[in-house]
């Protein structure tokens, strides 16, 4: 056994928990779309609060355990770099994009249970809180691609480049479906 073995379970550790809390999100955003009162919302809105006591410490726990496997072993290549930086949009779409959505959706959601309003009912549907989470789990995937076939740049690069497109995709997809919605009333 050594350090590096260590730091390297520890990675995996930290990779897998982000993902538990990406396929967490990933659920908790459909049940807050599909939610018929605002208990289910509120019920739905812990769930996804309390995953933030989970994706911080295992983004540090990701990138202090990789950075020391760099530094040991794995060296300066195009695809650590790229990890590093799919990192840091993943948390930038998270901070910058869903957080102000999610606190907008807890303003819009009464204290009394009762009927959900336009004004909520919109905001849980909105296509870019969709997307920033679709981007993000895109991103986590592009990101152990870049780990496991470590590509040179221009392919670490690429595969990132797909990432954000699925993300966009989604978020025309969600636009698409929220105009179909709007047709139907």
């Amino acid at each position: 056994m050594s350090a590096y073995s260590i730091a390297l379970f520890l990675h995996l550790v930290g990779v897998l928990t982000l993902f538990a809390g990406i396929g967490l999100e990933q659920t908790g955003l459909r049940q807050l779309r599909n939610a018929t009162s605002p208990a289910q919302i509120r019920e739905w809105m812990m769930v996804l609060r309390r995953l933030r006591r989970f994706d911080g410490p295992a983004a540090l726990l990701i990138l202090v355990t990789g950075g020391y496997m760099a530094m040991r072993g794995a060296g300066q290549h195009a695809w650590v770099a790229a990890g590093i930086v799919g990192m840091v949009l993943m948390a930038a779409f998270g901070a910058g994009v869903g957080r102000p959505r999610f606190i907008a959706i807890g303003k819009a959601l009464p204290q009394a249970d009762g009927p959900i309003s336009p004004t909520l009912r919109e905001r849980l549907q909105d296509p870019i809180l969709r997307a920033s989470a679709a981007t993000r789990a895109a991103l986590g995937v592009a990101v152990v691609f870049d780990m496991v076939v470590k590509p040179a740049a221009l392919g670490a690069v690429s595969v990132f480049i797909i990432a954000l497109a699925v993300g966009a995709a989604t978020a025309v997809r969600g636009l698409g479906a929220r105009g179909a919605l709007a047709g139907n009333d």
